[in-house]
């Protein structure tokens, strides 16, 4: 045991050189491999915070995207938007009639014809319509009794008339109550409708425009489905 003992000291003193220079060679590469390990680490890290940071950028830019096309598709909805208007007076089809809230007089006279005797002396063919209002044609010799630039005494009269047009609008759409036109008494009327739920729906008209579809009510605070489809039956759009 002595003697091998003996044996591998003379063995290592003899190769001793040898033997650091490998240690040396040994210790050199562990510390360049570590190394290498830990920069492809932050490498890795660094591509993953570089995707994550162009991912929120590209979901942020996203977002912008999709709002400036809503605020850009609400002009054209109300562009689009349906009105009821109502001529009377010298015209061949006195009668109500659904316009685009872009339209003027003229292209509601088109549709109506007005007779050979009409005087259009005093009407604004230009005048874009108003949702509700009324048309009156004079006949020649008669004075206008509502005119685009009526005066205090037409627009009382203009008053009675939008007041039986909204009478007549009720009878064509058999008692249902106009989403966008209905007031707070008519909607109290409506049961499942309290003082909140009527003061909700026109806050939501005013805020939001005219509803599109009676199903949009779900979007009212205080109608759920449940309550929707106990008065849908009741309105219209």
């Amino acid at each position: 045991m002595l003697f091998q003992w003996e044996r591998w000291k003379e063995i290592i003193n003899k190769y001793k050189i040898i033997f650091s220079i490998i240690s040396i060679v040994l210790l050199l590469t562990l510390i360049f491999l570590g190394n290498k390990f830990i920069h492809t680490d932050d490498k890795e890290m660094n591509e993953i915070s570089t995707v994550s940071i162009n991912k929120a950028a590209s979901e942020s830019q996203s977002n912008e995207t999709e709002s400036n096309i809503k605020r850009k598709e609400n002009p054209r909805k109300s562009k689009n938007e349906v009105i009821i208007v109502d001529v009377k007076g010298a015209v061949k089809h006195p009668n109500i009639y659904e316009m685009k809230s872009t339209d003027r007089v003229k292209q509601l006279l088109d549709k109506a014809q007005v007779l050979d005797n009409a005087d259009l002396s005093t009407i604004n063919l230009a005048e874009k319509l108003l949702d509700q209002k009324v048309i009156y044609i004079p006949q020649k010799g008669e004075t206008a009794v509502a005119s685009t630039n009526d005066s205090s005494k037409s627009n009382n009269h203009q008053q009675d008339q939008t007041l039986a047009l909204k009478t007549e609008l009720n009878d064509r759409q058999e008692g249902k109550i106009n989403l966008n036109s209905a007031s707070e008494t008519q909607l109290l009327s409506v049961n499942g409708i309290g003082p909140t739920k009527a003061k909700s729906i026109i806050e939501y008209r005013e805020q939001h425009g005219n509803f599109e579809s009676v199903e949009q009510l779900k979007e009212v605070k205080g109608i759920g489905s449940k309550t929707l489809e106990k008065i849908s039956d009741y309105f219209v759009v």
